[in-house]
């Protein structure tokens, strides 16, 4: 049986980058033992609801080739023997927007964007595209003892057809960096949503939300069937769990959703052209 153990941070954020690298190193040098993985929350390198504007979030923004926040987290990957999977905001050529990335840092140092934000949140009389240019490309395949995960963000969540879009390149997991506004229903909302996400595409959701006034928490792992199988309810702190290759497998046979939507879906769209 091959299989992944991920770890998953949860912690409220501030709007300064080596304020929030501090209490990542604080909880991961205390809590992490073996995982392979670790998959922190949007928004935290610059929590931007924190009063910020647009520009004043551009002038907080690093470039991935001479970042001291990246910098820093390279450092304790390297130190902890572990990839760490961070929420990047990026600086641009055209402030004051920037883009909400997705960046892995290799325990060797190696450092690799895996995705930029596609889907903004531009609901609930909120404008994330104020802030920030939207994602071009699909996310960039993570590889693990030859199990391939992906990368969403937030707002991404509610858009099935990327999900989707992942299982059909076999994606045994999606990791998703969440900063999961609190709100009426808003708690209810994300659990169903990264229920009907995992079942529906019979693979694992990592998700790793902040938590404090601002945010639900409720970060956790859900498996193919759609059941949560990790709650992390409300406060700081830091979980480890393994991801089984034989759990996706058994679910993608009882439930073939997948094969059956190759066939079904391959056909109608080729009709259609």
């Amino acid at each position: 049986m091959s299989r992944v153990f991920i770890g998953i941070l949860q912690d409220k954020f501030t709007v300064d980058p080596m304020e929030n690298y501090r209490r990542i190193k604080e909880l991961l040098e205390e809590k992490h033992q073996v995982a392979d993985i670790i998959v922190v929350p949007e928004y935290s390198m610059i929590n931007i609801l924190a009063g910020l504007k647009p520009i004043d979030v551009y002038e907080r923004a690093e470039r991935i080739n001479d970042s001291t926040y990246i910098s820093k987290i390279s450092d304790l990957a390297a130190k902890l023997d572990a990839y760490i999977l961070i929420h990047f905001i990026e600086k641009t050529d055209t402030p004051p927007k920037t883009m909400s990335s997705s960046i892995l840092i290799h325990p060797s140092g190696r450092v690799d964007k895996v995705y930029s934000k596609m889907h903004l949140f531009d609901a609930y009389g909120y404008r994330e595209s104020d802030y920030f240019l939207p994602g071009r490309t699909l996310s960039r395949t993570i590889v693990f003892d030859h199990l391939k995960f992906y990368v969403a963000i937030c707002y991404d969540l509610r858009f099935p057809e990327l999900f989707r879009s992942y299982a059909r390149q076999d994606a045994y997991g999606v990791f998703i960096h969440a900063g999961w506004v609190r709100g009426p229903l808003k708690e209810e909302i994300l659990d169903l949503l990264a229920r009907a996400r995992s079942h529906e595409n019979t693979m694992y959701i990592i998700l790793s939300d902040q938590t404090g006034k601002q945010y639900v928490g409720r970060s956790g792992v859900f498996s193919p069937y759609g059941f949560r199988e990790v709650d992390m309810g409300y406060r700081r702190g830091y979980i480890e769990w393994p991801i089984n290759l034989d759990d996706v497998l058994e679910a993608r046979k009882i439930v073939p959703v997948i094969e059956q939507s190759r066939t079904r879906w391959d056909i109608v769209l080729k009709t259609n052209k």
